[in-house]
């Protein structure tokens, strides 16, 4: 059971006044299992608190402690951090299409390994992985960040029910966008 435990944090950040601490004294576990969700309104510090654990230089931590399992995390450089499991992702990020996913895994190996995988074993080491995940196995050789065939139906019928429509459905003028209705499975939302 993994742990990830945040005593009082206190995070700052430069700006052409000075430093502006920006959290106050964040506390937080989370444990194996636990679904957290972090909400507030912009500019309360949500974004900074994920990157200052991740270990943007952007933010400086000015005091507490941040530990994954009895290890303290701010000790570890970015990528020590990443290899412990802990990292940012993106919340849009872009399809590479040519790349399959078994490629790019394949190529993170390499690097993590300091060789190659023989391509059988790879093969079957991807496959037994994916199972193991109950993961589905045309995932392997998706492009990188491909939509799935469901989200891409689902945004089909989306975009295809008016729902994202800019333009009212009883007026030929358009609405300005911040008015505009967009539903949640909505790729452009």
């Amino acid at each position: 059971m993994s742990t990830l435990e945040i005593k009082d944090l206190r995070v700052s950040i430069a700006t052409d006044d000075g430093a502006k601490e920006i959290l106050k004294g964040v506390d937080l576990t989370v444990r194996t299992g636990e679904t957290h969700a972090i909400m507030g309104p912009n500019g309360s510090g949500k974004s900074t608190l994920a990157y200052a654990i991740a270990g943007h230089p952007k933010y400086e931590i000015t005091s507490g402690s941040v530990t994954l399992d009895g290890q303290d995390l701010l000790a570890l450089t970015v990528d020590e951090r990443a290899r412990a499991g802990l990292f940012l992702a993106m919340q849009y990020p872009v399809e590479v299409p040519g790349v399959s996913m078994s490629n790019f895994l394949r190529s993170a190996a390499t690097a993590v390994r300091g060789e190659a995988p023989k391509l059988r074993t790879w093969v079957k080491e991807v496959k037994g992985a994916m199972s193991d995940l109950d993961i589905d196995s045309d995932f392997a050789e998706r492009s990188v960040n491909e939509a799935s065939p469901a989200a891409r139906r689902s945004a089909t019928r989306c975009c295809s029910s008016r729902c994202c429509s800019r333009s009212s459905p009883s007026s030929t003028r358009p609405t300005p966008a911040s008015t505009s209705t967009r539903c949640a499975s909505c790729p452009r939302a």
